[in-house]
């Protein structure tokens, strides 16, 4: 494992936070109770959220009192609050799946509590701990001060844990609520960098079709796992004109691992077992600390421009069909997505080329085709990896043609809203049905979304037959 100079690219990180000149400022930090947990305020003007619902969570908008607020999403919360509602940025510390640390114990999270030391003045220091019947020992310290070498708040997360038998963990995610968005215009980063242990930087770029369709994305890690130095790593976002968010490890004592969500808004942070100081009876004690930054945007450019692209495989093990699903337009699914290339809408992926039909069409000359082969058997296609981002509280309608051949019960479009996984399903609507042997028919289903922030169009045959969907739209219609 290298040795970072201070050439290193994590020193220039460093040196590039510094200001020009120091600027003396007194922050008035508080914090005020809200249904989500806490909103903590420099004054009178709020720069972040704790979340407590599931994980804690930070929602992090406004990095130094003198520049405005850098937000992905200005709306409200509303009543549902989860990623994509989120303002900005989720430094998410994932609880939940500490299980190996708490044996015996259903829900972590239930055995954690969270303290403010203390819960006003020029620093913040919030600590959350969990002690358990064994031993085990779970502690998280979050700070935040003002620093006027950089003109800028700092946020500090540090994660600890004692009497652990996991051969690794998750204690840090960096989750971003525009990572992924529904339209080009509202897409704020297109790559995630990050320095080797031979300190070559490398980017990965944000494409559905790369994780969703090819082997980037499988659950062996081959491709989006990234080894990372012992100390000294990092890990951000890119390419935005203001902000690109970095992780930085500040100290380890064990070596780090960078992992990319197959969703593409996540990057986790996960420790490996090796070098862990044993304390007794196969039990270890692990900590990392970190900070989290905001990359000034002429270093991010640099580093990308410079940076390692992925491999490309001569041949994948997995290789499918990734087809665009744009909102607003009618997707005829003419043209299959390039994986290499950064996707900023969701894709429908196809794992039979029967699926992507050109024995008829709407128009164009392919659409997509489903085959039914018993009486209670459904065949479905939807949209994966960005959201379909919508409004609260608006109406959304999924229209598109349905031909139809021997289908014994019915073909027909769905729309969904749901929360934060695609299994939370809230509502539903759906199209007339088509059945039989029938020709291009129109059909439209409208969904109000209540409070959910995303929708999940789908495409449903029940039963034996042939049915093709083409020109297929979904778009806003109403509030």
């Amino acid at each position: 494992m290298s040795t970072l100079t201070q050439a290193s690219t994590y020193q220039r990180i460093l040196d590039s936070l510094a200001a020009p000149a120091p600027r003396d400022y007194t922050p008035q930090f508080h914090i005020a109770p809200e249904r989500w947990g806490w909103t903590i305020f420099d004054g009178d003007v709020s720069i972040a959220r704790f979340t407590l619902d599931g994980d804690y969570a930070f929602d992090i908008w406004k990095f130094s009192p003198f520049d405005p607020p850098i937000m992905a999403n200005s709306e409200p919360a509303g009543a549902v609050y989860d990623l994509h509602t989120a303002h900005n940025t989720f430094v998410n510390f994932p609880v939940s799946r500490c299980g190996d640390i708490a044996e015996g114990v259903e829900n972590v999270g239930d055995c954690m509590e969270a303290e403010w030391l203390p819960r006003s003045g020029a620093e913040l220091h919030l600590r959350i701990t969990g002690k358990f019947l064994e031993g085990q020992h779970i502690q998280y310290d979050v700070r935040v001060f003002y620093d006027p070498q950089r003109v800028q708040y700092r946020f500090f997360f540090d994660a600890e844990a004692w009497k652990i038998r996991s051969t690794g963990g998750e204690p840090i995610n960096m989750m971003l609520a525009g990572a992924l968005t529904d339209t080009a215009e509202k897409r704020r980063w297109t790559h995630s960098l990050w320095a080797d242990p031979q300190d070559q930087v490398k980017r990965l770029m944000h494409s559905n079709a790369l994780f969703n369709a090819t082997d980037y994305g499988d659950s062996t890690g081959r491709w989006r796992t990234k080894n990372a130095p012992l100390t000294g790593a990092w890990i951000a976002y890119a390419a935005h004109p203001e902000f690109n968010p970095a992780m930085l490890i500040r100290e380890a004592n064990a070596p780090i691992q960078f992992a990319t969500c197959s969703q593409l808004f996540d990057e986790h942070l996960i420790w490996q077992s090796a070098g862990l100081d044993e304390l007794d009876e196969g039990y270890f004690h692990f900590v990392m600390r970190t900070e989290f930054v905001n990359l000034p945007a002429a270093l991010a450019q640099e580093f990308l421009a410079g940076a390692m692209d992925p491999p490309r495989p001569a041949r994948w093990r997995t290789k499918l069909i990734a087809l665009p699903f744009h909102m607003g337009v009618e997707n005829s699914f003419e043209t299959s997505a390039d994986p290499w290339e950064p996707e900023d809408c969701p894709i429908i992926v196809l794992e039979d080329m029967a699926c992507w039909a050109d024995d008829a069409a709407h128009s164009g000359s392919r659409s997509l085709k489903l085959t039914g082969e018993a009486f209670h058997h459904w065949k479905t296609l939807m949209p994966v990896g960005a959201v379909c981002s919508v409004q609260p509280n608006s109406r959304y309608r999924l229209s598109g043609w349905i031909k139809t051949e021997g289908v014994e019960r019915f073909a027909r479009l769905e729309l969904a809203s749901y929360e934060y996984t695609y299994n939370n399903i809230i509502d539903i609507t759906h199209s007339a049905h088509v059945a039989g042997d029938t020709d291009w028919t129109y059909v439209e289903t409208d969904l109000d979304t209540g409070d959910e922030a995303y929708v999940m169009p789908r495409l449903s045959l029940y039963a034996r037959g042939t049915a093709w969907f083409d020109d297929v739209k979904l778009e806003k219609v109403g509030e």
